[in-house]
């Protein structure tokens, strides 16, 4: 049980980046800034292989992340970039581009 705060569950296990960039789960495709770039292998092999594939699906992530939207937090976005096929999310680790069912 937790014992700082009631109201929030006790993380038993957590999964990193890191680790799941070693189980091929995610894979590395660069940096903006500081903040590293990673797409889930079930996106990667719908053709993002392609590298202007990926960079232009990078830079639209990065279009609408620059939007502002209500359920942003300052930890955490999600944008929509094709309804039921991609998402983008931003938090403290970077950017990650995946499927829904991905996540």
């Amino acid at each position: 049980m937790n014992t700082n705060n009631k109201d929030e569950p006790e993380v038993i296990y957590t999964y990193t980046r890191k680790q799941a960039i070693e189980d091929g789960i995610l894979v590395p495709v660069g940096f903006i800034g500081n903040q590293s770039v990673v797409i889930t292998a079930n996106l990667f092999k719908e053709g993002y292989e392609d590298e202007q594939k990926r960079k232009d699906l990078v830079n639209r992530g990065l279009e609408l992340l620059r939007q502002p939207d209500s359920e942003d937090t300052p930890y955490m976005k999600l944008r929509v970039i094709s309804k039921d096929k991609i998402w983008v999310i931003w938090n403290g680790e970077g950017f990650t581009y995946m499927k829904p069912e991905d996540y």
